[in-house]
């Protein structure tokens, strides 16, 4: 196994802009805590100075159940009534080979949709990996493998891990509610995502379970959408040698390995309706702000707040996710591994009905 990570640094890639823009939300949220006009070097200073003295501590109270598995004593946080839960005390490079560990995890991950770990600051790339493996198929760094991206760059010998950072001259957040790479025509099972290094402050992940958004929907809009299929198209950086993925999927999805029903579309990649439905443009745009209504809602989300080695694991196929685009101008770096279900009849999405 490869040693403990070791970060990279960027180097400059092209001019940066004076200033930051306010027409997006790192911006925006920028402006709010710096409000003087001025230059983005300027602005950056002042936010740093704002966040000089913070330090790391623990100040919150802490809800948790013990329990001890395979003889190892861990201490399951809810994070929220609805989806979430940090597992402390246990060591993702070491523990894992004790009989009925990863049992529970995925036990666990399948109920709460969202698992996450403290101080897996050792972890190596390759520790990730044998993390991932434990739960799946070894994916690309956005899925399959029939369409890779060609715009990620990634680790020198690591094709399979997606790096995600942020830094005072490149901003960047995925910070609209999305499954990821729906745009697939088998979207992946899961991802694991651990922290490099953190912001002292925000970039914060945010997750909203697909079970309560189903919960949510109107009687008669049910009735009405498990018909439908619905069409998701990559973003630009999805392109793989200049082609952009598209594919369609039911709007009601049924869980594979928990027969639930999942409200399957999101914000950034569901563009319309199968042709087949015949829709119009108003009934679209009307059917899709309603499904999209509570999305986000507090009530069936969690917020995860990030530290160096913090690792969080979600089940693709019943949340959603973002980013939380407020840490600018501090630096974020995350890597992220996909996994793949093992059944690959399992893969492409279905409703039973």
């Amino acid at each position: 196994m490869a040693g403990p990570y070791t970060p990279e640094r960027d180097t400059p890639e092209k001019a940066i802009p004076k200033r930051l823009s306010r027409a997006t939300l790192m911006g925006m949220t920028a402006a709010a805590r710096y409000p003087d006009l001025g230059d983005r070097k300027t602005m950056a200073q002042g936010i740093k100075a704002q966040d000089a003295d913070l330090v790391t501590g623990s100040l919150a109270p802490v809800t948790y159940k013990p329990v001890s598995v395979c003889g190892v004593d861990l201490k399951l946080e809810p994070l929220s009534p609805a989806l979430g839960t940090v597992i402390h005390g246990i060591d993702l490079d070491q523990d894992l080979d004790q009989v009925g560990i990863v049992e529970f995890l995925r036990a666990l991950w399948l109920e709460r949709r969202v698992i996450m770990f403290r101080d897996q600051q050792h972890l190596s790339r390759d520790g990730l990996i044998r993390f991932a493996r434990c739960f799946g198929e070894l994916g690309a760094h956005h899925g399959e493998r029939d369409h890779v991206p060609s715009g990620p760059q990634t680790p020198q010998d690591y094709p399979d891990v997606l790096q995600i950072r942020s830094e005072e001259n490149h901003p960047n957040a995925a910070s609209e509610w999305h499954s990821d790479a729906t745009w697939s025509s088998r979207p992946p099972m899961g991802s694991v995502l651990i922290c490099r290094e953190a912001p002292p402050v925000g970039g914060d992940t945010n997750f909203c379970d697909g079970y309560g958004l189903w919960q949510g929907v109107h009687r008669a809009t049910k009735e009405r959408i498990k018909a439908l299929k619905a069409v998701h198209v990559g973003q630009p950086h999805h392109a793989m040698d200049g082609h952009l993925p598209k594919a369609i999927h039911p709007v009601a999805r049924t869980h594979p390995e928990t027969g639930r029903t999942v409200l399957f579309v999101n914000r950034v990649f569901t563009r319309q309706f199968a042709d087949e439905h015949d829709l119009s443009e108003a009934e679209t745009q009307n059917l899709l702000q309603e499904l999209f209504a509570n999305i986000g809602r507090p009530e069936v989300t969690c917020r995860f707040r990030w530290r160096q080695g913090s690792v969080a694991m979600w089940d693709n196929r019943a949340v959603q996710h973002c980013a939380t685009a407020d840490f600018w101008p501090h630096r974020r770096l995350m890597e992220r591994v996909t996994i793949l279900d093992s059944d690959v009849a399992q893969r492409t999405p279905y409703f039973t009905g």
